[in-house]
């Protein structure tokens, strides 16, 4: 399963917004059942190339017209979700050159499915 969502949601949701994260996993449970991700990639980026990527957008959405320190917060919190699932996490540094960053998600993914 590749997912997005759930631990988004928790990022988002929960350390960005500061929604109980039992409310979070009760919506959770009850839209997902028993679905979960096997692996997740982590994008983590430096709060100057945050702001870089975003002055540099041509069209903002709503996430994007936040405050810098919300987006702290997020990134805070999906690292403290790796902390307790580190072995279906891979961090991949986007201020990294992208080519990089391609061919290690590649080989990972590779590993993966052997």
């Amino acid at each position: 399963m590749i997912d997005r969502f759930i631990d988004s949601t928790i990022a988002y949701q929960h350390f960005g917004f500061g929604i109980k994260k039992s409310i979070i996993d009760t919506i959770q449970k009850f839209l997902m059942k028993s679905l979960k991700p096997d692996f997740t990639f982590l994008n983590i980026v430096s709060l100057k190339n945050i702001k870089l990527r975003l002055k540099n957008r041509k069209k903002l959405n709503r996430y994007d017209k936040f405050d810098i320190r919300f987006y702290e917060k997020v990134q805070r919190g999906f690292l403290k979700i790796l902390k307790k699932k580190k072995k279906r996490y891979m961090i991949i540094n986007s201020d990294l050159d992208v080519d990089f960053n391609k061919k290690m998600v590649i080989n990972k993914i590779n590993q993966l499915i052997k």
